[in-house]
């Protein structure tokens, strides 16, 4: 049993399901999971390492993270539902596993949300939007 502090795989993979998709349909928490899994396997990293990986923009000398609650507790929401985690940590699992059905190729690995358009959109082949994000590969 790993206590709530300790930094899991299947601890990150359900944290960044709830933070970056608490509030999204089942396919939408899926397809962040899937997001996540498919970065650390494409990076050769461990999940915990794809979800609180952190870099300095050259351009703008400002730290940039993969996934914005990450950066600090000013980025994520005020308190945490329990029950609403506990779903999105039983996801986690079942994603680790391999015993549920992903709804993204294995080619994707970017998201955003459908109100912000980032500049590297550009850059990808939109794939799907799925409640609130839009998917590339």
């Amino acid at each position: 049993m790993t206590t709530a502090g300790e930094r899991t795989d299947e601890r990150c993979l359900a944290d960044n399901i709830y933070f970056e998709a608490a509030h999204e349909p089942l396919d939408g928490k899926l397809a962040v999971a899937q997001v996540t899994l498919n970065r650390a396997r494409d990076a050769g990293v461990s999940v915990c390492n794809a979800v609180y990986f952190k870099a300095i923009n050259p351009r703008t000398g400002k730290k940039e993270a993969a996934f914005s609650w990450t950066l600090g507790a000013r980025w994520r929401p005020k308190g945490i539902d329990p029950l609403l985690h506990a779903w999105c940590a039983e996801l986690a699992h079942e994603a680790l596993a391999g015993a549920r059905a992903l709804p993204l190729p294995d080619d994707v690995r970017f998201y955003h949300a459908t109100y912000v358009r980032p500049r590297w959109a550009n850059q990808h082949e939109m794939v799907t939007r799925i409640g609130h994000h839009i998917f590339y590969r």
